[in-house]
């Protein structure tokens, strides 16, 4: 349990290396934050939007959460290896049971809301027992730059209203993938790929209906919803 007075960089060190590590060895980790609003949660998984860019020398600033931190584990990870790999994100918001897709084309967002509602993507059953969100837009990254710039853009089209507790709580469940590829060789000459993705979420506040005021009843009902998709999540094969 961490206090109040705990870092970034503590809670980082101690609880989220080791499954960054996970990812890169491989597997499929997911990392969520829950509770009401204005506990922290979008603090603690980005950090302050303004000051979370890294330095000349690569650096993070000490108010960088725990996206940007495991952006700039995973690229220092892979360029210290000899081995090649493509790393590649999605991200997509989740409101009363609509997937949207945040990193769309600026010309797709802006179209009419009846439009909007025809676009919604769809949760489909790979047949292998996991879940695909069928046209969500995934983009190739090369680097720890390209990803905190997408994911500024992404994070500005997110869902928020106001409530009692926080005037700009966002009223939506935000979920950012990063699916990383690496192929290494076997001692006895054969080509292995391992894949891993790394599921990075923001859920909506918690707290109880009647104490945040807000109308949007619904979508109180879905936070468990979410995470059973996120864990259904395949990670897909090249």
């Amino acid at each position: 349990v961490f206090g109040p007075s705990a870092k970034q960089k503590d809670l980082y060190d101690q609880a989220v290396i080791p499954i960054v590590n996970e990812v890169l060895e491989g597997f499929n980790c997911t990392i969520f934050a829950y509770g009401q609003t204005g506990t922290g949660k979008t603090y603690t998984m980005e950090g302050d939007s303004k000051k979370t860019k890294s330095g000349p020398n690569g650096e993070l600033p000490a108010e960088a959460g725990v996206i940007p931190r495991a952006v700039k584990q995973i690229f220092d990870t892979l360029e210290g290896q000899n081995a090649e790999y493509s790393v590649k994100v999605t991200f997509l918001e989740l409101y009363n049971e609509e997937i949207t897709d945040l990193l769309a084309p600026e010309e797709i967002s802006k179209v009419s809301l009846e439009e909007k509602q025809k676009k919604q993507l769809p949760l489909m059953e790979d047949g292998k027992g996991g879940v695909l969100v069928r046209g969500l837009e995934e983009e190739i990254v090369t680097s720890a730059s390209e990803i905190f710039t997408l994911l500024e853009r992404g994070s500005a089209k997110r869902r928020t209203a106001e409530t009692l507790l926080n005037k700009q709580s966002s009223r939506s469940h935000s979920l950012f993938s990063i699916t990383i590829h690496i192929k290494e060789a076997t001692p006895e000459g054969e080509e292995l790929i391992k894949c891993g993705k790394l599921n990075l979420v923001d859920l909506a506040g918690s707290e109880n209906i009647s104490r945040s005021g807000a109308r949007e009843v619904l979508h109180f009902k879905h936070t468990s919803y979410l995470v059973y998709t996120v864990g259904n999540l395949n990670c897909p094969n090249e």
